[in-house]
């Protein structure tokens, strides 16, 4: 079943959505996925470009700079990185990771209505509306004990930022020769992470290391920030059937099948 489509329309709805049970996708305006089970929306915005410093011409993205960043600066910040990591085909993927991770770690947390009005404004200053943008960043909200089943991220990667409460992502690597084994068929994955992610704290995973993971919010709910950059037009996820008793305990393998 697919999770996270990457073809878009926007439309306008009600404020919260339920897009998985116990989980509410925070927004105001909706962008609904047409091959997807859920929605997402987006965050941040350019009301910041006019903050970088044009004086001496560079190539790429600027060096890091200190200090706090709101939500339209991180998405500044992240967009020109995330072109270039795409231009080079997703060469230095765990460096590229860290370069966000470290962003978001300075990031000042949004409200939802933030989290949209300000990636709208940021599509629009890039010409997009929302079909085949270069990175998107999603606010969701988790009731306790609930959030997303084992899934995985194909052709994109991500970071999942804590806002509020207690997230536990337990990873997975998938284990063979291929990345998306033939549906119908049993496969094995590998469980790599059991992490508790507080507020202010991140998980990363990439487009192959740690490309499957489940979610789940602590027993007072949880408020995650996820930040997505996609390698490829119709990067998408899907849900797995996960064994769980392992068949080997010591190394972690477990059985899984897509739905």
């Amino acid at each position: 079943m697919s999770f996270f489509g990457h073809d878009a329309v926007l439309v306008d709805e009600c404020p919260r959505e339920t897009v998985a049970e116990g989980v509410r996708l925070e927004r105001r305006s909706l962008l609904r996925f047409s091959a997807a089970t859920i929605s997402a929306t987006l965050a941040a915005s350019c009301s910041s470009l006019g903050r970088r410093d044009t004086s001496t011409p560079r190539r790429g993205a600027a060096p890091l700079a200190e200090g706090s960043l709101d939500l339209a600066e991180f998405l500044t910040e992240m967009y020109p990185r995330a072109k270039e990591f795409i231009a080079a085909g997703g060469k230095h993927e765990e460096a590229y990771l860290m370069t966000v991770g470290a962003l978001m770690a300075r990031l000042e947390p949004p409200t939802p209505a933030q989290t949209v009005s300000e990636m709208l404004k940021f599509q629009s200053s890039q010409g997009s509306t929302g079909r085949d943008f270069e990175m998107w960043v999603v606010m969701f909200d988790l009731e306790p004990g609930k959030g997303f089943n084992h899934h995985d991220h194909r052709d994109y990667n991500g970071i999942i930022l804590g806002v509020e409460g207690e997230t536990h992502v337990t990873s997975y690597d998938i284990l063979g020769d291929t990345l998306v084994p033939p549906q119908g068929e049993t496969f094995q994955i590998r469980q790599t992470r059991d992490d508790r992610i507080l507020p202010g704290r991140f998980s990363t995973l990439g487009s192959t290391r740690e490309n499957v993971h489940e979610l789940k919010a602590g027993p007072n709910g949880a408020v995650v920030l996820d930040a997505f950059t996609f390698l490829a037009p119709g990067a998408n996820s899907y849900f797995m059937d996960v064994e769980p008793k392992p068949r080997d305990p010591e190394r972690r393998i477990y059985d899984a099948a897509w739905v």
